[in-house]
């Protein structure tokens, strides 16, 4: 039976497509995504901190004596009021207190430290007031990335054992706020639903040091119940101030002895757990990560972030310092000793310095095959050979993932 010429139309366009799909390459699929890199498990803590807390037993710590001295009439320093009801944060909500009217944090300038790590408040002198009345007060707070020894042992074999806090306590104010009359260094109890342990350093007569206009007039070194420890320096500024001789600032510091009574624990705690740690973005969808031990803490900086291991009161560790750039700025060739390492999967090499009581040691590495940022890190650590080398191995595990949604 003869075909028609429409049936043969068909039966060819059939057999065609029949042809080109028998002879044609599979369809095309998706390319798969390589996998992200995930960051590197924690690096051994060679330096652990043992949980003892000896706070309750008798003969740790001495009775606390009183914060605020004096009556109110005693309180005198330039046209400073009193502190308000409303209460100012510190160190990004690790502490709160009650400052004087008009007091407000200073911008924080690209040099300084964060303030996570280092705040402050001020109150300026008023502009009408009296030449001799011409007085700021600063009130700055700091996060000594240090626990109370009371609380927290070092591992056996550390290179020393602190003793308690009312111990390490005088001799941590006596080194960090220098003052031109000694201090005088005593336990206090700051707070009455929350009790803070604290140590107050007072200058019998506050004076500033010749040919400056600065002076310290109260010291305060505070105990979280957490184990952690915060200091907080007051100090006055003014010609008043350089000017001032004997117990003419006694004032200041009955005033700074009442704001510090104010102060009491803030929302916010250092994330001292295991794990992984955000240390900075990565355009335009990652982010630079670390992998820490316990009582590792990040504080995010302006270029990166810095790492500091937490350790029992004079027991400073170091820390670490990450910074990412468009391009290497630092001179990664500094240094007499070498250490043969690997970061982002790939080696790389260590130059600086390394001495039976720490060191450093500085690499820089681009954070991908673009080479379009470089990754640098500075790790310094001091008391201890093996803490500059547990840190290395904590900057080793920086790694470049997917930025959460």
């Amino acid at each position: 039976m003869p075909l028609s010429s429409r049936t043969v139309l068909v039966l060819v366009a059939l057999t065609a497509g029949c042809g080109a799909s028998a002879n044609a390459p599979p369809p095309a699929t998706a390319a798969a995504k390589p996998a992200e890199p995930e960051a590197l498990p924690p690096a051994p803590d060679l330096s652990p901190n043992k949980l003892n807390d000896r706070r309750a037993e008798a003969g740790v710590r001495a009775p606390a004596k009183p914060l605020v001295v004096g009556g109110n009439a005693s309180v005198k320093c330039g046209k400073i009021g009193k502190p308000e009801k409303e209460a100012s944060e510190l160190l990004s909500g690790r502490l709160k207190l009650q400052a004087p009217a008009g007091a407000k944090a200073p911008p924080v300038q690209p040099e300084q430290p964060p303030i996570e790590e280092e705040s402050r408040l001020v109150v300026d002198a008023p502009e009408k007031a009296k030449e001799r009345e011409k007085i700021a007060l600063a009130i700055v707070a700091k996060e000594t990335f240090q626990l109370d020894p009371d609380m927290y042992e070092p591992e056996e074999g550390a290179p020393a054992k602190p003793g308690t806090l009312d111990v390490e306590a005088p001799k941590f104010l006596k080194a960090t706020m220098p003052s031109e009359q000694p201090l005088e260094v005593s336990p206090v109890e700051i707070g009455t639903d929350t009790k803070l342990r604290g140590y107050v350093a007072r200058p019998k007569d506050p004076n500033a040091a010749p040919g400056k206009d600065t002076a310290l007039v109260l010291g305060l070194l505070l105990a979280q119940e957490d184990g952690t420890l915060q200091s907080v320096g007051f100090y006055v500024r003014g010609e008043s101030v350089r000017n001032a001789t004997g117990s003419e600032l006694v004032g200041c510091t009955r005033l700074a002895e009442r704001i510090a009574s104010t102060i009491v624990p803030g929302p916010r705690k250092l994330e001292r757990a295991a794990g992984r740690r955000h240390v900075a973005d990565v355009p335009p969808d990652r982010e630079l990560v670390v992998s820490v031990p316990a009582d590792y803490v990040v504080v995010p900086t302006a270029a990166g972030a810095k790492v500091t291991k937490l350790r029992p009161l004079s027991l400073y560790a170091g820390s670490i310092a990450v910074s990412l750039a468009d391009q290497k700025k630092a001179d990664a060739g500094e240094g007499a000793d070498t250490a043969q390492g690997k970061m982002f999967g790939r080696p790389t090499e260590w130059r600086g310095q390394s001495t039976p009581k720490g060191g450093f040691f500085f690499t820089a590495e681009p954070v991908d095959e673009s080479k379009s940022k470089i990754a640098e890190v500075l790790v310094k650590a001091t008391r201890q050979a093996k803490a500059l080398d547990e840190m290395r191995g904590v900057a080793e595990t920086l790694a470049v993932v997917k930025r959460a949604p």
